[in-house]
């Protein structure tokens, strides 16, 4: 056996073993993004919380397209919401006294991805914030699509570099 064929024998290993790896990436980060698209994500340990009061801002969705941002409030921020405009609703009344209140502060979370049925706001949605602070994401369709090309990318290129490696494996016998 020449030096060359040795060479190109432990090059294919190599090149199906980097394969496999690069597969097994990108399928997990496939799979993350499937997770986050699903609910699934709150096994994995992060926060999915479902909101209500949802307002897209969008003028003209199509029917069951996706809206990239929403705006919607969770039930601890509902109840605070109330309680903030009932305060400003009975310092209104009070206001000959005290002078004018200040407006109510209302706090709302930007939600991304939200299915819209093209003519109405949805009445809930569910999303995961993927860090503590970070942006929602909704349950939607379009992320689990968005997720799928990766899943798939990842396991045929894993399965390819398995199968490279095998082959090595035979023609070093």
């Amino acid at each position: 056996m020449s030096v060359s064929a040795a060479g190109r024998r432990g090059g294919g290993r190599l090149k199906g073993a980097s394969l496999v790896v690069g597969g097994a990436v990108l399928f997990a980060a496939g799979l993350f993004i499937v997770a986050t698209g699903t609910g699934l994500s709150g096994l994995l340990g992060m926060r999915v919380e479902t909101f209500g009061r949802i307002d897209c801002q969008e003028t003209r969705p199509k029917k069951g397209q996706t809206v990239w941002h929403c705006f919607g409030e969770t039930p601890a921020q509902q109840r605070a919401n109330e309680a903030e405009r009932k305060r400003v609703a009975d310092e209104v009344l009070r206001v000959h006294v005290d002078g004018m209140p200040e407006r109510a502060r209302i706090g709302r979370t930007r939600i991304s991805f939200a299915d819209h049925d093209g003519r109405n706001d949805p009445e809930t949605i569910t999303a995961t914030q993927l860090t503590e602070g970070g942006r929602w994401f909704a349950h939607s369709s379009t992320i689990v699509g968005y997720g799928m090309i990766p899943l798939l990318l990842g396991a045929g290129t894993a399965a390819w570099g398995g199968y490279r490696v095998r082959e090595a494996g035979r023609r070093g016998r």
